[in-house]
């Protein structure tokens, strides 16, 4: 009996694990998930390879994942945290200059970042293959467009975007926009990150900016809005 109790001692510590530990082992697992998308493709790689990579057990990887289509649900969780993120720093910028700025610079930089685009790429072909790693994509998308129609609208609300086109529109031709400087990334090793860039910025400011009054992409939003609402 003392037996049988010293035996199972152990066990309320395996049904609450450290949250910060089990933070790091997914970020691990992640990672070496990522690296061997990369170096092998999504549909050669095995959940071995991964655990190998991430120098776990296959029990311990299997505790935290169970499948390839897991572990990539879990990346386009953090991705979508990362882009609500910035969504939320567009939509609250003082102008529609730092707005702008702000998202092609961390767009562009992602978009010349040849493994997280190779990933990308993976995950996209193999998702034309899997029903349900698309749904997963799919659902994934819209929120982030759901996302970014609400910030452009809040934007037009506030004098600082036009609405000449619907937010929901502008939206999509937004994402797309900067969806497709990672293909000319990858087709032309010629592109200048800077003067990119730049350029992206001044065509949205020449596309949002209300024909009214051009200077408003640069006049803070309480300025521009009180501004037009003067009779």
């Amino acid at each position: 009996m003392e037996r049988g109790l010293t035996f199972r001692a152990p066990e309320p510590m395996l049904r609450t694990p450290n949250p910060q530990l089990r933070e790091q082992r997914r970020a691990q697992i992640l990672a070496a998930a990522a690296r061997c998308f990369i170096d092998k493709g999504f549909h050669q790689a095995s959940m071995a390879e991964i655990a190998r990579a991430s120098g776990l057990s296959m029990g311990l990887l299997y505790r935290y994942f169970r499948s390839k289509e897991e572990i990539v649900l879990a990346a386009a969780e953090r991705e979508r945290t990362d882009t609500l993120a910035a969504i939320t720093a567009l939509r609250a910028a003082a102008t529609l200059r730092d707005a702008l700025a702000a998202w092609t610079d961390a767009a562009v930089d992602a978009a010349f970042d040849s493994g997280y685009v190779r990933l990308v790429t993976e995950v996209l072909a193999e998702a034309g293959r899997n029903p349900t790693l698309l749904a997963t994509l799919h659902a994934e998308d819209r929120l982030a467009i759901d996302a970014l129609e609400a910030a452009f609208h809040t934007l037009q609300g506030r004098g600082l975007v036009s609405t000449r086109t619907p937010a929901r529109v502008v939206a999509t031709l937004f994402a797309a926009c900067f969806e497709g400087i990672a293909t000319r990334a990858i087709l032309d090793d010629t592109l200048d990150r800077a003067a990119l860039k730049a350029g992206l910025v001044e065509h949205w400011l020449h596309a949002l900016t209300p024909v009214s009054g051009t200077s408003r992409s640069d006049r803070p939003a309480d300025e521009a809005g009180s501004r037009s609402r003067r009779p």
